[in-house]
């Protein structure tokens, strides 16, 4: 799997060690500098967003992207997951993108999932995190599978210790499967509720 991260991470790192370079020599007009440091102020949170939506967002709004605004009530998630890999993938823990404290909202009707998060409103970000309507029937599979908890060991070779924690990654989640190359998201079983039953659930082992 190719590592996006470090494809934006390292050119943008270096393009902006060169053009610090130039505008820091002595002789730079003020007002160039200024317009240096406020670029690099804004271009920082703007990759962050940008390598968090490619963690499987940007790739649900090709081709769900909301048209008809959700106009039922958000139930918001104190903790949520997505990923391009499933959670037992090795690489799950390393590439995953996590919700919490109800940065993710969701919502359902009888013909689909509305996924929305706290970026989604405004002006740039929503860019980033359009709200997102996914139709039950686009979903390919669906699993229940018990969250491990509050300290999740992250094996990594070379790490002595390394734990994620979130006390509410704990007890039923729903793992659903959409699209083809597939995204993953992870969900409380309490937090869909009955819609739950929509869901083409396998048989729990």
């Amino acid at each position: 799997m190719s590592n996006k991260n470090a494809k934006v991470i390292i050119p943008t790192a270096v393009a902006a060690w060169l053009v610090g370079i130039v505008v820091s020599r002595p002789g730079t007009p003020g007002v160039i500098q200024a317009a240096f440091v406020v670029a690099f102020v804004v271009a920082i949170p703007l990759i962050v967003f940008y390598l968090m939506a490619e963690s499987g967002w940007r790739a649900l709004a090709r081709g769900h992207r909301a048209v008809v605004p959700f106009n039922g009530p958000w139930r918001l998630c104190a903790t949520g997951q997505m990923a391009l890999v499933s959670v037992d993938h090795p690489d799950f823990q390393r590439i995953k993108m996590r919700f919490i404290g109800g940065t993710l909202r969701i919502g359902t009707t009888d013909d689909g999932l509305y996924l929305s998060t706290l970026f989604s409103k405004l002006p740039v970000l929503q860019l980033f995190f359009p709200t997102v309507r996914i139709p039950w029937s686009a979903i390919r599979s669906a699993r229940a599978f018990e969250a491990p908890g509050w300290f999740t060991p992250l094996r990594e070779p070379g790490t002595l210790l390394q734990v994620a924690y979130d006390p509410n990654y704990t007890g039923k989640f729903i793992e659903i499967e959409v699209g083809e190359p597939p995204v993953f998201l992870q969900l409380s079983a309490e937090i869909l509720g009955e819609s739950i039953s929509r869901l083409p659930l396998a048989p729990e082992t």
